[in-house]
């Protein structure tokens, strides 16, 4: 892994192809620029979070396209992030205008829900793995999925069968497993 640690940006993306760990580096680089972009753009953690999944998934799907030269990796990585900002700002739009047709109101998230995503954020990703198999499998599945898998909320549901909500409600409560986990094994 140090190997890859010294090598650039753009021999990352070329790398990535042949070994995943290279994508895993060229992530670690940039995933906090990316997820504060997206938490000043959408003023929203929760959002923020799917987004930065949704940009660093289509980053290692694309990532066989890159060219070196033509802009800075992270420049690219921040235009594949304003595009997915842009098309999240036209699906809301769309989403409002349905929920009013519909006189359904939005799902909402209390701060402490919010609060146990900013406290993964900031934590080594290994703690948080090595407690999955602790969990129910329901709950294991659904933050499989959704964390490292990036799977949206909606096509887990569909998946599994589960409605949306009892889909975010597991992802919440095996993350809020997860931390208790981490905190008690310190």
């Amino acid at each position: 892994m140090e190997e890859l640690e010294r090598l650039s940006d753009d021999e990352l993306l070329a790398l990535t192809a042949r070994r995943a760990a290279a994508f895993g580096v060229f992530y670690q680089r940039h995933v906090r620029v990316v997820l504060t972009f997206a938490a000043r753009e959408l003023r929203d953690t929760e959002r923020a979070l799917d987004l930065t999944a949704e940009v660093f998934a289509t980053a290692l799907a694309a990532s066989g396209r890159y060219r070196p030269g033509e802009a800075p990796a992270r420049a690219w990585l921040l235009g594949i992030a304003r595009n997915k900002v842009a098309s999240a700002r036209r699906r809301d739009a769309v989403e409002r205008r349905a929920r009013r047709r519909l006189g359904i109101a939005p799902l909402s998230f209390s701060d402490d829900a919010i609060e146990r995503v900013e406290e993964l954020l900031d934590a080594e990703p290994s703690p948080y793995l090595n407690g999955m198999g602790a969990l129910p499998q329901a709950e294991r599945e659904a933050v499989a999925a959704r964390v490292i898998e990036e799977r949206d909320y909606t096509e887990i549901a569909a998946t599994t069968g589960a409605t949306e909500a009892a889909v975010r409600q597991r992802v919440s409560r095996g993350l809020s497993k997860l931390a208790q986990r981490v905190r008690r094994n310190g």
